[in-house]
């Protein structure tokens, strides 16, 4: 009797694992298993195929934030070059459209041809992504980091560093669709911080 009453419980736990695996497998297990990405993205989502970074890549910045986004475009060039030893150029753009080229694209969310693209792709740019946040989006013949600022550019790209894989004498980047943005808003904190030490609460 106990054997069968601890059967028909195995069987059950066995019944409820299946089932959350179905649910929630691919991105818990799958995904957040498979790219190990830290900090962990608020939203990601991985999908077939990948982009691959060759010789021929060039990493563009958008008119207007080449020196603001340079330090961004600079690291992930240095990442490149350490692992497969390519060295890839940085060029300036201002047509967002190339990336359609192979290129990697660091760009920025007030462009709207860059927004409708990704929304298309079922990346929205609203206010949860904020100033801090970022979009990042790869697929056979696109890899976009785009943000509002340098900051959430610079914080894109740290997750693309982490999204490189060798393949052969080249890089591939899986294909994939992230949406980031900062737990808390840290900038917002400090000023509260300012204020209650500028005002503090009168003593009793």
């Amino acid at each position: 009797m106990k054997t069968r009453s601890g059967w028909m419980v195995f069987s059950l736990l066995l019944c409820v694992a299946t089932l959350s695996t179905f649910a929630f497998g691919k991105r818990s297990v799958v995904v957040l298993g498979a790219l190990n990405l830290r900090p962990q993205p608020q939203e990601v989502t991985l999908h077939q195929g990948g982009f691959r970074v060759t010789p021929g890549t060039k990493i563009m910045v958008m008119f207007g934030h080449q020196s603001e986004d340079r330090i961004a475009a600079e690291t992930l060039a240095e990442e490149i070059s350490d692992q497969s030893g390519l060295k890839l150029d940085i060029v300036g753009t201002k047509d967002s459209g190339k990336a359609a080229g192979g290129a990697i694209v660091l760009a920025r969310l007030q462009d709207r041809r860059v927004q409708r693209f990704l929304a298309a792709k079922g990346l929205r740019a609203d206010q949860v992504v904020g100033d801090q946040g970022y979009l990042l989006f790869s697929d056979k013949s696109h890899l976009i980091v785009a943000a509002k600022t340098g900051e959430g550019v610079f914080y894109g790209v740290q997750t693309l560093r982490q999204l490189l894989r060798p393949m052969g004498k080249n890089l591939v980047c899986p294909a994939v669709t992230i949406r980031d943005w900062p737990s808390m808003d840290w900038q917002n904190l400090a000023k509260q911080g300012e204020n209650q030490t500028m005002f503090p609460a009168d003593s009793q």
